[in-house]
């Protein structure tokens, strides 16, 4: 087990080892400018109203007041942040699902030298990833919602918190095994199957993927890293176990 844990946390720095590759670098760059552009207007868009509000509010406040304005700018901006930290990374990872699926496929082909066995087109790959997001999604709000109803549960909510760290290493583990395992035609439910048999690699792969994802501005590099190192654990352990 701790040593199903110490190589699901090495994946990592492989994968990262991977991304400047010359047949790899241009799925990293594009999604991540799709999503800075994305998450830019979003922000524009903020401002601009935000602005229109505050224009609004202060029509009523009298002079002698006008640092209350220099607050809710403030408060704008940190509003902002906390938006791009949470909502990063399940947003740019709908957008960006083609481009990793691609990835990963062209990652696996560099390590082994010869591309996934399925017999989906790449439209048919482009549908099932951001189909397999949604569903992901599903699963967590799902789980998430038990937790939450856990936390409110006196003597027991004391160890939420840690199941909340296993089942973020878990569901990260689930996010990003998918594009390897979805290259191989693989559902969902048995990707599940596949991984519960080896609990160490997916808490040791999703932990570390937590941890860079927790993490301001690393986390906008923390997909292509996690997709990398997703197919070096696919491709190294748990293909073989197939």
């Amino acid at each position: 087990m701790l040593g199903d844990i110490a190589i699901g946390t090495q994946t990592l720095a492989k994968g990262l080892s991977l991304l400047n590759k010359p047949s790899i670098r241009v799925y990293v760059v594009i999604p991540l400018l799709i999503n800075l552009l994305l998450f830019g207007a979003l922000v524009w868009f903020g401002y601009q109203q935000f602005y229109a509000l505050v224009e609004w509010l202060m029509s009523f406040v009298p002079g002698f007041l006008d640092f209350l304005q220099w607050l809710l700018w403030l408060f704008f901006g940190l509003l902002a942040a906390v938006t791009v930290f949470f909502a990063f990374t399940p947003v740019a990872n709908i957008v960006a699902a083609p481009f990793n699926a691609l990835m990963s496929e062209k990652i696996e082909e560099l390590l082994t030298g010869k591309p996934p066995a399925s017999d989906s087109s790449f439209m048919q790959m482009a549908i099932d990833s951001v189909v397999s997001q949604l569903g992901k999604l599903l699963y967590i709000s799902l789980w998430a919602s038990g937790l939450l109803l856990l936390s409110l549960i006196p003597l027991i909510n004391f160890i939420v918190p840690v199941l909340w760290v296993v089942f973020g290493s878990w569901l990260l583990s689930l996010e990003y095994l998918d594009y390897p395992m979805g290259n191989h035609d693989i559902a969902f439910a048995k990707q599940k199957e596949i991984l519960r048999k080896r609990r160490g690699l997916s808490l040791g792969f999703g932990g570390s993927v937590m941890i860079m994802t927790s993490i301001p501005i690393i986390n906008f590099f923390a997909m292509p890293v996690a997709v990398a190192g997703a197919t070096v654990l696919w491709v190294e352990q748990l293909q073989a176990d197939q």
